[in-house]
């Protein structure tokens, strides 16, 4: 069953796909588990081995006891013959699925403390694009209301963005108190 899991958490290599650093730090640590007989160890381990994907998308970090659970594992120095490197994925994740009535109320993070790549400030407001590809645009009635003035590089601002009421999403710039209202372009 462990074996299946992993084969199903690790694409085989197909010609054209380029390593991922994250995902190959992600794989490696998923073979460091498969040593583990206990369930609930394997799959704290596993969970703890996810930890380089979960910072890279801006998510709350494991708990200690999955990450100290992997640590403990001796390091495999090759892959098994079955696994090869895993795929990339081609552009920023998918955008969020509305859940219906519970997003009248809002919701979770969507980008959580996340550094931009750039950003664009018109009349019209303001455009961010963050490293993995997405592009968020604010909306044009938030614009009229709450224009930036930004005017530091990009690469030392840091954003947030949660689902707000009614499928609207809230964007956050570091610690300031000023919620922009946008809008997910890609």
């Amino acid at each position: 069953m462990r074996k299946m899991i992993l084969a199903v958490a690790v694409l085989a290599g197909a010609p054209g796909l380029a390593a991922a650093d994250t995902r190959e730090d992600v794989v490696a640590g998923l073979t460091r588990c498969a040593a583990l007989t206990d369930d609930r160890q394997w799959l704290d381990c596993y969970y703890g081995a996810a930890q380089p994907m979960r910072a890279w998308l801006g998510l709350s970090p494991a708990p200690q006891s999955q990450l100290k659970l992997l640590a403990t594992q001796p390091q495999v120095t090759a892959l098994p013959a079955t696994v090869s490197r895993a795929a990339v994925r081609t552009g920023p994740p998918p955008k969020p699925k509305p859940s219906g009535i519970f997003d009248v109320f809002g919701g979770d993070d969507i980008v959580n403390n996340a550094p931009l790549q750039s950003y664009d400030v018109t009349q019209a407001g303001f455009t961010v694009t963050l490293p993995d590809g997405q592009v968020w645009r604010q909306t044009d009635a938030d614009a009229s209301k709450n224009p930036v003035r930004w005017r530091q590089p990009a690469s030392s601002m840091r954003v947030t963005i949660k689902q707000g009421a009614m499928h609207s999403f809230n964007l956050v710039v570091g610690e300031e108190n000023q919620k922009y209202k946008v809008t997910r372009v890609r």
